[in-house]
């Protein structure tokens, strides 16, 4: 039987999403959301709590982090190289723009190492807005 291109790639690829699910099901203990609308709605009071405190990469890369956190709302694991070419700005801005946002309560680092004790790409939980109570 011959099949179309399409079916090919279909049958080549749907393993594959098998695989991709299965390899990151351990960001599920990372989790900080119930859904996607709870991770929107505080990333958006974050903003807006902080927005003259952000510069716009600072902002840009709380979105890009809310982007690639949808499977597991709020966490998500990246190298501060992808997040660089994902926003367009250098690996020394990501570096300086997640500690930050780690300052202002936004965003949470989880350091990974591999095996060999190199470290590796980090973990980032997306923290739930707590409004803060002036007096």
């Amino acid at each position: 039987m011959k099949y179309s291109f399409f079916q090919q790639v279909g049958r080549v690829l749907y393993p594959f999403t098998i695989i991709f699910k299965m390899a990151f099901e351990y960001l599920a203990a990372y989790t900080t959301f119930e859904s996607i609308a709870d991770m929107d709605k505080s990333v958006e009071d974050h903003i807006a709590a902080h927005y003259f405190d952000l510069t716009e990469s600072e902002r840009a890369i709380v979105f890009m982090l809310a982007s690639r956190s949808l499977m597991h709302p709020g966490a998500s694991h990246l190298k501060a190289e992808t997040i660089a070419d994902q926003v367009g700005v250098s690996t020394k801005t990501v570096y300086r723009s997640i500690k930050k946002l780690v300052e202002v309560g936004i965003v949470e680092k989880v350091a990974q190492s591999k095996l060999n004790g190199i470290k590796g790409a980090n973990i980032y939980r997306i923290l739930p807005y707590v409004p803060s109570s002036v007096s």
